[in-house]
């Protein structure tokens, strides 16, 4: 386990996102957004979403399903001294109850490469923003963060399936999903949901747009993804924070 010194903070306000998520549940940010950032820089962004291109397929599709390619890892992340620490092996697990499809086993999938969990300026920056809000909706805190790369393959002879579980929760406190690319798809709409299941927002993210969710209060699903002509994918980066103490 490896530690990075986080030092880049944002100037994006953070008490308003905090404030939305509190009061509704979620906060949508679109890339305007995060254009302004002070951890924004294109080369980082696109040194981040060329990484996409070297996924590994995923293994543990139990529907059999081949369109789903990604890579994993885990951060903790204090509060107290503001340092990040990676693990690039430990195993995800989710209970079959969180996730119907392929929850109760152990899933051990290829770890995200080092150079961009370690030194992506861009990835850095979005984490210690989204850690900064955790702060304000948690006060001092401890986290256990998943950190999710998903490619998902729409082709000619097999749709591509985003949430394969359907309208699910992740089973932690709170879940970021940001989209890096859309290529030859149409289709893949992001609808957030109350616990009773009625939608509250309908949205098809574009590169950079963001959904930040309370895990707890709120439930997430996005349609299907088909091909646009030829071949095309959905790359998506997901943060799962779970509060450890």
């Amino acid at each position: 386990m490896e530690p990075i010194h986080t030092e880049l903070q944002t100037a994006l306000e953070v008490g308003t996102v905090a404030s939305m998520v509190k009061a509704n549940g979620y906060c949508f940010c679109g890339s305007a957004f995060f254009n302004q950032a002070d951890f924004y820089d294109e080369k980082e962004w696109n040194a981040f979403a060329d990484s996409f291109n070297r996924l590994a397929v995923d293994k543990y599709m139990k529907d059999n399903g081949t369109y789903r390619l990604r890579r994993f890892a885990t951060l903790d992340y204090s509060t107290i001294d503001r340092v990040l620490s990676y693990d690039l092996a430990r195993p995800y697990f989710q209970a079959p109850e969180i996730n119907s499809l392929n929850g109760g086993i152990v899933r051990h999938f290829d770890p995200m490469e080092e150079e961009i969990v370690a030194n992506n300026q861009f990835l850095r920056g979005l984490l210690q923003w989204a850690y900064n809000a955790l702060e304000q909706l948690e006060g001092p805190s401890d986290w256990e963060t998943t950190l999710h790369q998903i490619r998902v393959l729409a082709r000619m002879d097999e749709q591509g399936e985003p949430t394969p579980e359907g309208v699910h929760r992740d089973g932690v406190t709170y879940i970021m999903m940001m989209v890096f690319n859309r290529e030859n798809v149409v289709g893949g709409m992001s609808t957030i949901y109350d616990n009773e299941r009625n939608p509250l927002i309908d949205v098809t993210l574009l590169p950079m747009d963001l959904i930040f969710a309370d895990d707890q209060n709120v439930m997430h699903g996005v349609t299907s993804i088909l091909p646009d002509q030829v071949d095309g994918y959905r790359d998506v980066f997901v943060a799962a924070f779970t509060k450890k103490n």
